[in-house]
Formats: structure tokens, C-alpha cells, sequence
């Protein structure tokens, strides 16, 4: 999390490696499926075939996971006090949009904040000091930190 000299604009990143992974995941998966397929031929001396399908078994989950959860990830997110928005920017075709911060109906407070709206989920990694942004969100957004907060 980065502020601005006159601590009213907030921003948070989502790390590199997750942005990383996000925008070069196809690759990542049939590189994933392509090892798996060689360790069970080399390995077991099971036939392609038989690769193939233990490979797409056991790369099936991460695209699920993917499917459902890829688009929620933002690159960052900057609230600006002083104007009272939220901005998202995202590096896929989304790019950048706003929100008022009454368009907020909550923020999940967990290993990811969740910024929950009518139409959309917006996620982005929670920053390490965890207790003076619980401080600077309760103030202005209801927040919700779950079953084991510990804050």
C-alpha cells in the first residue's frame, strides 16, 4: 500500500507474481498439463492417453478456480478521500473505472479485500499492516472480517 503526501489517497497492488500469474495463465496451464503428461509417460510408462486424461484431472481445478475467480482481481485499487471514489484498474480489457464510496455496500476484510457493489466483487490483496487499514476502512465503509478476524 503506497499513500500520498497528504494521506488522503490510498492505493493497493496486488502483488507481482499474482499479476504475473493472472495475465499468463493459459501458458501456465498447458505447461503444467505438458509436464504432468511427460512425468506420467516417463514415470508409470502409461500410454498418452491415459497421460492426457490424468493430466486434464489434475489441471481441471486450477481452471475452475480460475474461472471463477479470475475476473474479481484487480491490478489496484486507490480510494481518494478527498473526492470520495474508488478507483479499479485492471490490465485486461476492463482497464479503469470509479465508484462513489456509497456504491460500496461492504468490504470482506480477509486474506484478500473484497470490495462487495450491487453488480460486482472486487478483490485485492489485503496489505501487511492490516490494523491501521481496518482503522482507515471501519471509519468510512462497513466492514466485514469474518468468522476469525483477528484484528
Amino acid at each position: 500500500m503506497t499513500d500520498s503526501v497528504d494521506k488522503k489517497t490510498y492505493t493497493f497492488f496486488m502483488p507481482g507474481e499474482e499479476r504475473i500469474y493472472f495475465r499468463y495463465f493459459h501458458l501456465i496451464a498447458i505447461a503444467l498439463l505438458l509436464i504432468v503428461i511427460a512425468f506420467q509417460v516417463v514415470t508409470s510408462e502409461a500410454s498418452v492417453k491415459d497421460a492426457v486424461v490424468t493430466g486434464l484431472v489434475f489441471v481441471s481445478p486450477v481452471y475452475f478456480v480460475y474461472f471463477v475467480f479470475g475476473k474479481r482481481f484487480a491490478d489496484f485499487v486507490t480510494l481518494d478521500f478527498n473526492a470520495r471514489k474508488v478507483r479499479f484498474s485492471f490490465s485486461d480489457e476492463r482497464g479503469t473505472f470509479e465508484r462513489d464510496f456509497q456504491d460500496i455496500k461492504k468490504i470482506n476484510f480477509r486474506f484478500y479485500l473484497t470490495f462487495v457493489m450491487d453488480d460486482a466483487r472486487i478483490m485485492v490483496k489485503r496489505p501487511q499492516n492490516k490494523k491501521e487499514i481496518f482503522r482507515l476502512l471501519k471509519n468510512v465503509f462497513t466492514v466485514d472480517v469474518g468468522m476469525f478476524g483477528g484484528i
